[in-house]
């Protein structure tokens, strides 16, 4: 058997770990725009040049690449084939994502503890495999799996995109019609651009794709937008070869390599939100894996004391992927919206969360998928969720901003006319970022609103259980109805609750003190029996019930029980009035049926 030339770009942006050999072939993507930016002895330039090949040589778009992303590394593959040494088969990766050389799986595996040792076992790579794989096969794809294709795009990104260059397709190529509409309707997809093609297929692969993306780039304003059309474009492709019974084709899995991120995250903070902010910090970081660095910039007025900021010391002692920073500002809170990328002055992205707001996952999945390239920013919708709603407005609970375009942009210095009208800090915000905003798809999301909560329970063939276990599957919670210490019975409270009880103690949460409440509750009973019902009233010693977790003094066990001998005297009918009177009528059933039960049977109840 004759060896094949086979050639799989890996592209990179950045230093990372370097793949590299006969077939893994590294590219530096954006090369022309790296060598402008680049400042005299950059070691990260430097050592791209060093290890990898650019898409800057020959004929080339590596300039565009700011809107063409990776396609510009296949550009200059398909106008430079020699220089590759003209290889019969030829492929894409990226420098995370990578082939996983098994066939029959369709499973993303995420790999989140990297080790360059073992990872290369991990996706069963040698060159001897790839050529094996490759044997009698025409190409070889990813496919991935979705609810919708055609939503899954508009829910990131851009429905006019989508819709424009899937018209200019049908324009040139009618023939793709059909296997368009199954394709969209569909929940099977082309991921990241990957593939490996044969010579004949890549080419006719370039001369389609290029000629669709270069009329679209003709009819759209694209200085800041970026080409996420071609993933889909690629898909459509790649469905009507699989349809084409003359070809042979492999699917196989990818490789995902969780690279850790660094998270701004802003929130604001005042006195009487100190504990409601340490709940929300808490899930933040209880959820997190653990690699990913958490950077909260708490605003506020500049009133807070200073033991008040102390409080927050905790969160860097207890975790050592958190940092905090205070930005004292004289803006009112409404407006931090508008004045977050202006104090955040060296970060392009970053998550403002305002209200009470739990996350049950880690964010590093969600800071990187929810996508802000094609908008200023994204964000939980102010009425309901409609990803195809013409105009879109954001309420302030969850919003991932453009920093770096909203400072273009001037949005503070555009506002100050606005603010100083009495408008509200999300009227103006909403305005200004008109049809530059997208909503998080709602898979990132859930919002308590009671409605849903109770059409949910008492509507559909879903207990209260099912309801909390989906929820979970998704990265944040939002309480934006009723306060889930006020609503503590409510469907998602047991998530606020949770993490409330594990934010550090110096916050104050009140916890009860259950024997000194077994105390109170004895003596209270008998002054019942002494007095009467109608003529006893409560003391202010209900009051101390409840205390600070760290001022937490047990109380001396010869007094709970002295108290205990009082009630444990009671005829029956005193105990059981005793228990509803500080339990209620249900658990006194339920207690009142149990003891029959192990009357009866000699077992207890379960």
């Amino acid at each position: 058997m004759k060896m094949k030339n086979v050639k799989l770009l890996i592209c990179y942006h950045k230093p990372a770990t370097l793949f590299k050999d006969e077939i893994f072939t590294p590219i530096h993507v954006g090369r022309a725009n790296a060598r402008k930016k680049a400042a005299p002895g950059d070691k990260n330039y430097q050592w791209m040049l060093d290890n990898m090949i650019g898409d800057d040589t020959g004929e080339n778009i590596s300039d565009r690449n700011g809107c063409y992303n990776e396609m510009t590394s296949l550009y200059w593959a398909w106008k430079n084939y020699d220089k590759l040494g003209n290889p019969d088969y030829i492929g894409l990766m990226h420098y995370r994502r990578h082939f996983v050389f098994r066939e029959d799986e369709k499973i993303v595996y995420n790999i989140e503890n990297f080790d360059e040792e073992s990872y290369l076992r991990e996706i069963n790579y040698s060159p001897e495999k790839v050529y094996n794989m490759l044997e009698g096969c025409d190409f070889i794809t990813h496919i991935g799996k979705v609810i919708n294709v055609y939503n899954h795009y508009i829910e990131n990104h851009r429905q006019e995109d989508l819709d424009l260059a899937v018209d200019i397709m049908l324009e040139k190529y009618p023939e793709y019609k059909e296997i368009t509409k199954e394709y969209f309707a569909g929940d099977y997809s082309n991921f990241c651009n990957m593939f490996i093609m044969n010579k004949k297929l890549f080419f006719q692969y370039c001369e389609w794709i290029f000629d669709i993306l270069e009329e679209f780039e003709k009819r759209v304003d694209v200085s800041e937008k970026r080409f996420f059309i071609s993933e889909r474009l690629t898909g459509i492709f790649i469905a009507k070869l699989m349809a084409d019974k003359s070809l042979k084709y492999k699917v196989l899995p990818i490789s995902f390599i969780e690279d850790p991120v660094k998270i701004p995250i802003a929130m604001p903070v005042s006195r009487e939100k100190l504990f409601q902010v340490g709940t929300t910090m808490t899930s933040i970081l209880e959820a997190a894996k653990g690699y990913n660095q958490f950077q909260f910039y708490l605003l506020n007025d500049g009133h807070l004391e200073a033991h008040e900021r102390q409080k927050f010391d905790e969160f860097e002692k207890k975790y050592s992927y958190c940092k905090i920073e205070f930005i004292d500002t004289d803006v009112k809170e409404e407006f931090y919206p508008l004045y977050v990328s202006e104090a955040l002055s060296g970060i392009n992205k970053c998550i403002y969360m305002s209200g009470n707001i739990v996350a049950l996952q880690d964010l590093g999945e969600f800071y990187r998928i929810c996508s802000t390239d094609d908008y200023y920013a994204v964000g939980t919708s102010l009425k309901d969720y409609d990803v195809k709603a013409q105009k879109k407005e954001l309420s302030s609970y969850i919003l991932v901003l453009n920093c770096g375009r909203l400072r273009q942009h001037k949005m503070w210095e555009k506002s100050e006319n606005d603010i100083n009208a009495g408008k509200h800090g999300m009227e103006i915000f909403n305005r200004f970022c008109e049809n530059q905003i997208g909503y998080i798809p709602w898979y990132f999301v859930t919002r308590d609103r009671e409605r849903d909560a109770k059409n949910s329970i008492l509507h559909a063939a879903q207990t209260r259980g099912d309801i909390q276990l989906q929820a979970t599957w998704r990265a944040l919670l939002v309480y934006d109805e009723i306060e889930p210490w006020i609503d503590s019975q409510g469907v998602y409270s047991i998530f606020w609750w949770d993490n409330a009880m594990k934010v550090p103690p110096v916050f104050g949460f009140m916890a009860p003190n259950s024997r000194a409440i077994k105390v109170l509750y004895t003596k209270q009973q008998k002054e019942i029996n002494e007095w009467g019902q109608a003529n006893w009233q409560p003391s202010h010693e209900v009051e101390q019930v409840q205390q600070p977790v760290p001022e937490y003094h047990p109380v001396p066990e010869e007094n709970i029980n002295a108290g205990n001998e009082e009630w444990r005297n009671y005829s029956l009918l005193g105990k059981l009035r005793f228990f509803y009177q500080h339990n209620g009528l249900k658990k006194t059933i339920t207690y009142s049926c149990g003891k029959v039960i192990k009357g009866i049977t000699g077992k207890g109840s379960k």
